[in-house]
Parts: structure tokens; sequence; C-alpha cells
């Protein structure tokens, strides 16, 4: 029979164990704010989406206005409510038969102050909705 000592309290598994701890509480203090953001983001091109409804009924150049309007709008709260400050940030609107697509393009610098190194993350929101008339029969 074979008798096993007591475990050491710091062992191979511990070790990875805090490792995986660690690593993970970087990527909350780094990552996880952009990402964060990006649900406003989001929750500001659902709001633009839905908005077309509305929008889609109206005359040819009237409505070119709006829409041109509400991107503007939405471009505006996408910087303010989603903290993003970059300066290509582009957001387009399609509006092809009964459905819209609004879609927002940026990034978001990390800096990692230990190895003063930048990475770039690449976000490319999209929004789809139906914007064709409802028939209350």
């Amino acid at each position: 029979m074979a008798s096993y000592g007591q475990p050491r309290r710091l062992n191979a598994l511990t070790a990875v164990m805090i490792l995986c701890g660690l690593a993970a509480g970087y990527w909350m203090w780094r990552f996880f704010p952009a990402y964060f953001d990006g649900f406003t983001v989001d929750h500001v091109l659902r709001e633009t989406a839905s908005a077309t409804y509305k929008l889609s009924r109206l005359g040819e150049p009237e409505r070119s206005k709006q829409l041109k309007i509400l991107l503007d709008k939405a471009r505006i709260d996408i910087i303010k409510l989603g903290n993003v400050t970059d300066p290509e940030l582009t957001v387009n609107l399609d509006l092809e038969g009964v459905n819209v697509t609004v879609s927002a393009d940026y990034t978001v610098p990390i800096t990692h102050p230990v190895i003063n190194k930048t990475t770039m993350l690449h976000f490319h929101k999209v929004e789809i909705a139906d914007v064709k008339k409802v028939q209350w029969e």
C-alpha cells in the first residue's frame, strides 16, 4: 500500500491558478472598460435603427436630410456616451427595402503600463432593424 505525504501548500496547480487569477484581473483592469463602452455603443445603434422607422415613411428630399441629422446625432452620442475618442469613427446607415442596418467602426488604444506597449482593439458594431409598415388588421 502506498503512503502519501502531506501536500505542499504551494504546488504547480496552485501557481497556475494564481497566474490565471492575475491574468484575469489584468484583463478586467485594462480591457473590460473598452468592451463595457461597446455595450453603450450597441444601445445607441439600436436607438438609431429604431428611430429610422418613422423617417422611412417620409418623402425623398426630406428623408435624406432627416437621416443625415439622425446619423450625426448617433455619432455625437457614441462619442459622449460610449467614451469613444477615435477621430476616425465612422457611423453608417443603410436603408434597403424593409431593413435598416446601422454600423459603427472604431478603434480603442489600450496602453500597457509596465512594458510600454499599445494594443489597438478594433470594434465593428452592427444593428439591423425591420422598418416595414405594420398592418393593424
